[in-house]
């Protein structure tokens, strides 16, 4: 299983993209790694993205990078595998 980490969210759909080619061989741990003003971060879980949970979100193309646009909201529903007790 590999990691990685989300610097900053698609904030006009609250969404994160992830490089479809990330997702051909094994699972995904995803941690949305941005902070508030005061170093919080806003979204603190780690996810779990596998290829049957992407596979029914968007695709576009960014760059020549195939990017898949998964709302967050939908991470926070099915795909929490640890939640950070110290930013609650």
């Amino acid at each position: 299983m590999n990691k990685y980490s989300i610097k900053c969210p698609i904030w006009k759909t609250k969404s994160i993209g992830i490089a479809e080619s990330r997702l051909k061989e094994d699972d995904l741990i995803v941690d949305i790694d941005y902070k508030t003003s005061d170093g919080k971060k806003l979204y603190p879980n780690t996810y779990l993205v596998n290829k049957d949970f992407a596979k029914k979100y968007p695709r576009q193309n960014v760059s020549g990078v195939n990017l898949i646009i998964i709302p967050i909201k939908d991470l926070d529903e099915h795909t929490v595998i640890e939640k950070d007790k110290k930013n609650e």
